[in-house]
């Protein structure tokens, strides 16, 4: 057996099955119910490796780096939206995750007809991967008539992902206070609870923040809490901010990863600042995520 190629053949791989693990995360955090295809497929990504260590071949880093950039790089892709993530994006990335299922299935075959790796593991990585490309095709075609329908919208959003050292039920009782938005929000000035009683859904918070140099105020509103997380809509004359707070089960027992996505639509004359306005978002979504580690817990 040529080792050498082999080797290529399995790196090149390699390079692939990190692309798809992130992409599988990134579609997790606007499609929840698909979450569990990250962990999968970096499953798969292990058993890859271990099979190159089992037959001898060298793991080359680079190759694994041109996969992660390869998937950075994809989200450059002009999908009728410059700012905002555009519904098309939804149905573009289930068939690219497709592809790279039925590649990783190709892989399993090849190696089956070299025989050079235990035949039942083979079998179960290729059920899974069938399993992989079902699940990931219905739920494409299951949402591709809304993502071609949906109305035209204009607007900014940033979105971030990492994992804090408190339990989920903890992260929820924190955050779903709005008015502790002083405390890891670093724009928030004043954040005052217009209403009385325990806190839910239909709750409302003054918020007065610092953006661009300029106070604004917004009314914020706690729309959704539910099993998936939290939602914060805020409005004024200028804008409305939705904030969607994933909540899920962290790597580790007592951890929580939370997926922010922050989702900015402006009104008349302010949409002419929205690029000046990206930047300042995606400084201000690098803040939040820190002065939520720092309030949550960073993990060790």
């Amino acid at each position: 057996m040529n080792t050498e190629l082999l080797g290529i053949y399995l790196n090149d791989h390699l390079a692939g099955a990190m692309a798809g693990t992130e992409l599988a995360r990134r579609i997790g955090r606007t499609h929840p119910e698909l979450r569990v295809l990250a962990d999968d497929i970096e499953a798969d990504r292990q058993e890859l490796l271990d099979v190159m260590k089992g037959l001898g071949v060298e793991w080359r880093p680079h190759k694994a780096a041109i996969g992660w950039l390869t998937e950075k790089a994809g989200r450059l892709k002009f999908n009728g939206r410059l700012l905002g993530r555009s519904p098309l994006s939804d149905v573009l990335e289930l068939e690219t995750l497709h592809l790279g299922i039925e590649g990783k299935a190709a892989l399993w075959r090849a190696l089956q007809a070299i025989g050079a790796v235990d035949a039942q593991r083979l079998e179960r990585l290729l059920h899974r991967a069938s399993s992989q490309a079902e699940l990931v095709e219905a739920y494409r075609i299951r949402i591709a008539p809304k993502a071609f329908n949906a109305p035209h919208v204009s607007g900014v959003d940033v979105e971030r992902t990492f994992t804090v050292a408190s339990s989920p039920e903890g992260v929820v009782e924190y955050l779903r206070d709005f008015s502790r938005a002083e405390q890891w929000d670093p724009g928030t000035v004043t954040c005052t609870r217009l209403d009385e009683g325990p806190v839910e859904v239909g709750s409302r918070w003054r918020n007065v923040s610092t953006f661009l140099g300029r106070k604004t105020e917004l009314v914020y509103e706690l729309t959704r809490e539910d099993a998936h997380g939290l939602q914060f809509v805020g409005r004024n004359d200028t804008a409305t901010s939705t904030d969607d707070i994933s909540i899920t089960a962290g790597p580790a027992p007592g951890t929580t990863r939370i997926g922010y996505h922050a989702h900015v639509e402006f009104n008349g004359l302010a949409k002419l600042g929205a690029p000046v306005a990206k930047l300042a978002l995606e400084k201000l979504g690098t803040d939040t995520e820190r002065n939520l580690i720092r309030v949550l817990g960073s993990v060790r």
